[in-house]
């Protein structure tokens, strides 16, 4: 099944682009509401490691810190649900509560990062037999010509497109557990933050899991892996209208059952009556998050089920960056643009790179920016100099 991203000229983006530069000066621009660290799981293994990470956020002047506590489908936090993660050192020690206290004490805002459909991307399967890749291979995505996830050779080579194996959002089953996981966080951890990430297909061509076919022929009389069939009764035309509204539906089926889950959590979260944000970290360019990973995210700011969307605009090319930003300005009111929080990257460029990043979104009228991540360089904190120069700006 083809994929066609909407066309967008340069011209338009690059002509918005110059608009905007245009009407700012340095003197215009507004002081950061939200300064943002992502801290991979790597940092969340012991006190130790937790206690330099949020120090160095703190002394730099981060007031939110996204903490990564699901990874690959293992906790880094007391379950009854998950098992807890191999990485952990000490088996009674809970990572995500001492995070938070100690976060507390300092003054910043936690958020729970958690992995939301991503389930494994290792070259061998979880050691633990509790994992829920073994215990429901079922529930795995299976992409349009049939191949299956669960079936997937992990120590195969790969190429760099493979991201890892995906929990399968059309089952009936996954969004009920994934809400189960993720309640049992926002009920029994004083935490500021619910941040999703890899709320998504994998790409355009999943969603085809056998058990969440069945329900989708049962709801709409029709199975998707046939659209493109031909049939020769009828006129070229009449199919081809057929088979684009047949598109239509399926594809709104998909990204359905993705919103469906970020809307249930939302719920928990006005039901529990406790002040926390719903955020999640997203692709940047709002039209193939909405077409080809089936990540609706303009529509749940829309709507009002997401506090926040963290645009992971990582790329280190800064035409494509702009371009990025252009789209969302595009794609949101002045008040929804108040609920983006750009991602930049120091992962894949120089200090500098990453600090003019940063300038440009603020010269764009992004007053949140948060920054991917902590552990890219935590062994040379003085590579942050440049960006934590501009965060203060």
């Amino acid at each position: 099944m083809e994929f066609v991203l909407p066309r967008i000229t340069k011209v338009v983006v690059t002509t918005t682009f110059f608009i905007i530069l245009g009407s700012l000066h340095a003197s215009e621009v507004e002081p950061l509401r939200i300064k943002g660290l992502w801290i991979v799981r790597e940092s969340m293994v012991d006190q130790a490691e937790i206690d330099a990470a949020l120090q160095f956020a703190s002394e730099s002047g981060f007031n939110h810190v996204f903490v990564q506590v699901r990874g690959r489908g293992s906790a880094y936090y007391n379950s009854l649900l998950v098992p807890k993660s191999s990485r952990v050192r000490d088996a009674k020690f809970d990572p995500l509560a001492y995070a938070v206290s100690r976060g507390h004490e300092l003054g910043l805002n936690v958020h729970a990062w958690v992995t939301t459909y991503l389930l494994w991307s290792a070259r061998q399967p979880p050691e633990t037999g509790n994992h829920i890749y073994h215990m429901h291979p079922e529930w795995l995505e299976v992409d349009a010509v049939g191949n299956a996830h669960a079936d997937f050779d992990l120590g195969a080579p790969r190429d760099g497109t493979f991201e890892g194996l995906f929990l399968a959002s059309v089952h009936p089953e996954v969004n009920e557990y994934l809400q189960a996981v993720f309640t049992e966080i926002l009920l029994h951890y004083n935490i500021d933050g619910l941040h999703l990430d890899y709320c998504r297909l994998p790409d355009f061509d999943y969603g085809y899991n056998e058990e969440g076919l069945k329900v989708f022929r049962y709801r709409h009389g029709f199975d998707p892996r046939d659209i493109n069939s031909t049939d020769t009764q009828r006129t070229d035309a009449a199919a081809s209208q057929e088979a684009g509204e047949r598109l239509h539906i399926w594809n709104g089926y998909r990204r359905g059952q993705i919103s469906d889950l970020v809307t249930a959590l939302h719920a928990v979260i006005t039901l529990s009556g406790k002040e926390i944000l719903l955020t999640a970290a997203v692709k940047p360019n709002p039209n193939v998050a909405q077409h080809k990973y089936a990540q609706d995210w303009i529509q749940w700011l829309q709507d009002g089920i997401l506090d926040y969307a963290l645009p992971m605009n990582y790329t280190p090319e800064q035409e494509e960056y702009t371009e990025n930003m252009s789209l969302i300005v595009n794609s949101l009111s002045e008040r929804l643009r108040e609920r983006v929080i750009m991602g930049v990257a120091t992962y894949n460029q120089d200090a500098t790179a990453t600090a003019e990043k940063i300038r440009l979104a603020r010269l764009y009228g992004f007053n949140a920016i948060c920054v991917f991540s902590y552990d890219a360089h935590k062994t040379n904190l003085d590579h942050f100099k440049p960006i934590l120069d501009m965060l203060d700006r």
